[in-house]
């Protein structure tokens, strides 16, 4: 069975497909019976669904996180699109692809990777290399980097994506380093690639991502401070007010207190990091919305309304594009 993948349900359809089990909320109706209130996702996004029957015997037998088959009918409930099962299983192993649900970077991985090694290996300063060594030199560490994501929804939420992340950071940071002579070159790179670090602990996925037990209770801020304070003991006479400045860098990288920075930038490097995360975090997600309205509407002008932004975004008018051919 060729799969199909949500960004294409459309209302009225009926659907046969296997889908990851995010939410799973028992939920009583007005005349004291029960139904079952659930979320869908697959790599393509996530759709809302409902159970009506069987909510008895089906309740104890699903679990979030597992993959599930299932028939139902795509219908349109107050303008959003959701599904009303008619059927539902835990599904067997076998029986689907895991690559349909969790999608993964575009971009060669081991390139990327490559590009950290090779700005490790230009830095002059001795303590920061050999401090960024002893992560991007451990090869089991290396392969958790790789394979990390980014985010759970907003910003490079794929395998991969804390790598492409990185990347994109350091290459802006050094950037930046070109045009502010003032700039601490190598302890603003330093900063580039370790300032996320905590995200391989922050995140963990198998049919979806998710937070880990220790990355809702801690966040990545505190908890990739905490690797690097850890490496750093295994370095001699590693310089205090280095310690001191990268410690800031990585905890002053969201900007603001209200975006879960313990602190805010008070150091040229904090300053140019934050913006730099910034610019890739909501580039990035201003493409994947971008991407996801003109697959749904090639001809569509302006996207939903996001929350997190607090505004539409602007597709474009192509008709004149159009014209021109």
């Amino acid at each position: 069975m060729e799969k199909k993948y949500i960004k294409d349900f459309k209302a009225g359809e009926e659907i046969i497909t296997f889908l990851a089990l995010r939410k799973l909320e028992l939920k009583s109706k007005s005349d004291g019976g029960k139904f079952l209130r659930i979320e869908l996702g697959d790599k393509s996004g996530r759709i809302g669904g409902v159970i009506w029957e069987q909510v008895d015997q089906l309740y104890p037998q699903l679990s979030v996180g597992k993959i599930v088959k299932i028939k139902g009918v795509v219908e349109s409930y107050q303008d959003v699109l959701r599904l009303k099962i008619e059927k539902i299983r835990l599904a067997n192993e076998g029986e689907y692809d895991k690559g349909d649900f969790i999608p993964v970077v575009e971009k060669d991985r081991q390139a990327l990777l490559n590009k950290i090694k090779a700005a490790i290996e230009e830095m002059n300063n001795p303590f920061l290399k050999k401090l960024l060594t002893l992560f991007f030199g451990d090869p089991q560490f290396e392969k958790v980097f790789i394979n990390a994501v980014g985010g759970k929804l907003w910003h490079h939420a794929y395998i991969g994506g804390l790598l492409e992340h990185t990347v994109n950071v350091m290459e802006f940071c050094r950037r930046a380093a070109d045009l502010y002579k003032l700039v601490d070159k190598d302890l603003l790179l330093a900063g580039a690639i370790l300032h996320d670090i905590g995200k391989v602990r922050e995140y963990e996925y198998s049919s979806y991502i998710d937070f880990s037990d220790e990355g809702r209770l801690r966040g990545h801020i505190v908890i990739g401070d905490e690797m690097v304070r850890e490496k750093i003991k295994e370095i001699l006479n590693f310089p205090p007010e280095l310690k001191k400045k990268l410690s800031h860098l990585i905890l002053a990288h969201q900007g603001f207190l209200e975006f879960g920075s313990p602190v805010v930038p008070m150091m040229l490097e904090s300053l140019i990091l934050f913006y730099a995360d910034e610019l890739d975090a909501k580039a990035n997600a201003f493409c994947r919305i971008i991407q996801r309205n003109l697959a749904e509407r090639p001809d569509k002008r302006w996207s939903e309304w996001i929350s997190l932004m607090e505004r539409f975004i602007y597709l474009g008018d192509r008709s004149s594009e159009k014209l021109g051919d």
